[in-house]
């Protein structure tokens, strides 16, 4: 069996979707609490029996004084509830940063292994960024990395990310050759930085028989979504487009109130006012039942059908905003499976960090959140990167187009244009939102090589 990889080039945060009010609530903040770990471990341990969502499965005989991380509780706590893939620890200058600011320290891409060709394919890259500067971009080959060959160390037996990794000091100048699309091959430099972290990473009108088509790659539910999301569909709105395509093939999820916004935008007057989500909690608390709320948003379409684009890295906010959207539009999907991630978490402050903890399961207002399998698509399609955003070639925006005009999926889904360069992938939350650069994954997706990277233990938010 295969096994599948990710290997990230920038800071991927643990995120989801997060039920988040203006403020998150306050565990502890008490000096004296901060100061010892085993009360921060108690202060943990009493809101995880009041919150959590499955409470009842806590070990009550565990000595979580005697834990030296809460990172170290939580670890314990997924381990004898495998079902908690998801709960986690992060900063709160971490979760400031990425859901607050839009900020991350790194090259400003992504990427991912192609086996079959041992090179690494460009997946996406911001648009404030080093690698942007360079001339990276979506569906480039990166081919070798300070002179090492990467062909040829993938082919060795005993290669190991973790190592070529290590003997690479990321605090300097890193030079990187890569084959563009067009097939040139390009050498440049360069080093890290802060880089802003764009949601929206195209908006196009295709032209189709049906009339305008809107194609929208959207990225994360973050706080810097809410301008970029309205400036979409007021484009969209200008150029009177009648059907919509939705890319999520690599978005993780978010705050729930932008995954709520982009689902109101999309449907608008045939969803307002309607149920948009209903988290429901343990026996302890009851949610409030969550509407349809553009969230200040001015712009928005009205539309009866949507089709999405996703992939096993579509999780969380991602199909919380599909499955919310089914009760009331033709709902379709395009390309692979999503990840299968029903649950979500209230984010709460305990001194300097964050904890995420899964808190409540959501579901549509037929009553639906059984998707801890994924959602599946009604037309297969394979990510090959090998083309621009919005370009045709690309297996999954064809079969999105084509399911709008046949309204049937195409009859060339195992031909080359769906199969070249497949790229291997994990359907593994934890590992597609580990912080590493390089992340081994072994067929169940349990992470077999993963090298520390600046110490930054960051993490994504979850609806």
């Amino acid at each position: 069996m295969r096994k599948a990889i990710l290997v990230p080039l920038l800071i991927t945060f643990m995120q989801g979707c997060l039920n988040e009010g203006q403020e998150s609530p306050i565990i502890s903040n008490d000096l004296e609490v901060c100061s010892a770990q085993p009360l921060k471990n108690v202060a943990l341990w009493d809101y995880m029996n009041d919150w959590y969502l499955w409470n009842e499965s806590l070990d009550q005989s565990t000595r979580v004084e005697e834990f030296a991380s809460l990172t170290d509780i939580f670890a314990n706590i997924r381990e004898k509830n495998p079902i908690d893939r998801f709960s986690h620890i992060m900063s709160k200058k971490e979760y400031d940063d990425y859901f607050t600011n839009a900020e991350a320290f790194d090259y400003g891409m992504s990427a991912q292994i192609d086996e079959l060709n041992n090179e690494l394919a460009i997946t996406f890259v911001y648009t404030d960024s080093n690698a942007a500067k360079i001339g990276l971009k979506r569906g480039d080959r990166i081919l070798a990395i300070n002179g090492k060959n990467l062909n040829e160390a993938m082919t060795s037996d005993d290669f190991l990310w973790s190592e070529f990794w290590g003997d690479i000091d990321t605090s300097e100048m890193v030079e990187f050759t890569w084959r563009s699309l067009e097939g040139v091959e390009i050498t440049k430099q360069m080093n890290q930085s802060v880089v802003t972290t764009n949601t929206v990473f195209a908006t196009k009108v295709i032209e189709s028989e049906l009339g305008k088509i809107g194609y929208l790659v959207y990225n994360s539910f973050i706080e810097f979504s809410h301008d970029e999301l309205n400036q979409a569909f007021r484009f969209f709105r200008e150029e009177k487009v009648v059907e919509l395509i939705v890319d999520l093939r690599y978005n993780h999820g978010g705050l729930s109130r932008i995954s709520n916004q982009l689902a109101s935008q999309i449907g608008g007057e045939n969803v307002m006012g309607q149920i948009y989500n209903i988290p429901a909690n343990n026996a302890n608390h009851q949610s409030d039942i969550e509407f349809f709320n553009l969230n200040g948003a001015t712009d928005w379409l009205n539309l009866s059908r949507v089709v999405f684009i996703t992939t096993q890295e579509s999780a969380s906010g991602s199909e919380v905003l599909i499955n919310s959207l089914k009760p009331y539009l033709d709902v379709k999907l395009v390309g692979e499976k999503t990840y299968g991630k029903p649950v979500g978490m209230r984010v709460a402050q305990l001194c300097d960090e964050m904890v995420l903890a899964i808190t409540h399961h959501n579901h549509n207002a037929d009553g639906f959140g059984d998707f801890f399998d994924g959602i599946p698509v009604d037309c297969p399609a394979s990510d090959t990167i090998n083309s621009a955003w919005g370009d045709m070639q690309d297996a999954m925006l064809f079969e999105a187009v084509y399911l709008l005009n046949n309204e049937q999926c195409s009859d060339n889904l195992s031909t080359e244009k769906n199969s070249l360069n497949p790229i291997l992938k994990t359907a593994s939350y934890p590992s597609i939102l580990n912080l590493s650069p390089f992340v081994k994954v072994d067929s169940q997706g349990l992470v077999k090589d993963v090298v520390e990277y600046k110490n930054r233990d960051t993490a994504k938010e979850n609806k």
